[in-house]
């Protein structure tokens, strides 16, 4: 049985990019050995390159020839974009996706979309090593739960990866890209005190959403300012979509003392909350002030048309495109949290309360 040094084999778990002098430890070899038997040479024993082979292969080692060899394989660069299925029918992915394919064009490399769950029960070094010789460059992951072991995985093959607006908290060193939600959320919460509302009710997203969290806190701060008090353990949870807008406001409107107001963590939830409206007699915004964020077209033919906080989706789509070429390249980034600034776009579901 091969020795495996024990401090070198911390190293390899920690999920940096295994090297071909990993690999030479890890097969008590010299370094020329282990690049004669990863790029196919002569002048090594049986014995030996079955070592080398199996030390390279526990380790995710992939040389530098064979990744030239599946990039021309491939044609081309690609970067793999893991998503939810179920977000597929939110505007926002639209968004993003368009901003992202336009910068990959520019850049001339290719997107592939995956559903997140299709790589659940795959190995995370097989996963890794597959994407590698396929021909991808990194991988994008889109308001997914973050894999400390999907990270460290595609570190020691050599793939940056990129989440974006992460459900959970990434650590600090991974890269993500995201929207100012703190200062969209309490700027929209501001808009609605300065006409006058007390009463206003926030609709969450996802449990434990990252980017969600920092929205609650966000209207709950702004309206700490105005010295109403807020319970940030009773705002209602789900995912961003119609259905929990709706069935959220009909409990919300259910209450003794409705809102006046309600701040929706997404457009497609301020829908809902444009429908339950709708069907409780209630005209927006007479009667109710509705304020969404994301800015997508359901904004713009809504009815009324929805004040909203403006985050800049495509724009984010680019942003993760380019930074992952960067790393790609070998280039490091400016900053590993990127937050690209939010607005509020003043429409016409928002007035004075009635009462």
């Amino acid at each position: 049985m091969t020795h495996v040094d024990g401090d070198h084999g911390r190293r390899a778990e920690s999920g940096r990019r295994t090297t071909i002098n990993d690999v030479a430890r890890r097969a008590n070899v010299s370094i020329a050995t282990v690049s004669k038997v990863v790029n196919g040479r002569s002048g090594v024993g049986d014995d030996t390159r079955t070592r080398v082979e199996e030390a390279a292969e526990n380790l995710g080692y992939l040389s530098v020839i064979e990744r030239a060899s599946s990039l021309r394989s491939a044609g081309e660069g690609t970067i793999e974009m893991l998503v939810e299925p179920g977000d597929v029918s939110n505007p926002y992915l639209s968004m993003l996706l368009g901003g992202a394919l336009e910068t990959a064009g520019i850049l001339n490399t290719g997107l592939l979309m995956r559903p997140i769950a299709s790589i659940a029960d795959t190995p995370r070094a097989d996963w890794a090593q597959s994407l590698v010789r396929a021909g991808r460059i990194g991988v994008i992951e889109v308001t997914s739960r973050y894999s400390a072991q999907r990270e460290r995985a595609l570190r020691a093959v050599g793939l940056p990866m990129i989440l974006i607006d992460p459900i959970d908290q990434p650590r600090p060193s991974t890269p993500s890209i995201g929207a100012t939600n703190w200062a969209g959320a309490y700027e929209a919460t501001n808009h609605l005190l300065a006409l006058g509302h007390r009463k206003i009710a926030y609709i969450g997203g996802p449990p434990g959403a990252n980017c969600d969290v920092i929205r609650a806190h966000g209207w709950a701060a702004a309206m700490s300012d105005a010295g109403i008090s807020v319970d940030l353990g009773a705002v209602p949870r789900g995912a961003y979509s119609y259905e929990h807008g709706c069935r959220s406001t009909e409990i919300l409107l259910a209450d003794k003392v409705p809102p006046t107001a309600i701040f929706a963590g997404s457009d497609i939830s301020a829908m809902g909350v444009l429908e339950a409206a709708r069907r409780a007699g209630l005209s927006v915004p007479v009667d109710l002030s509705v304020i969404g964020f994301d800015d997508t077209y359901l904004a713009h033919t809504a009815t009324p048309p929805l004040t909203t906080v403006h985050q800049p989706i495509a724009d984010i789509g680019r942003t993760a495109v380019s930074s992952i070429m960067r790393l790609a390249a070998g280039d490091s980034l400016a900053a590993k949290r990127v937050e690209l600034a939010t607005y509020l776009v003043e429409r016409a579901s928002t007035a004075p309360p009635s009462r």
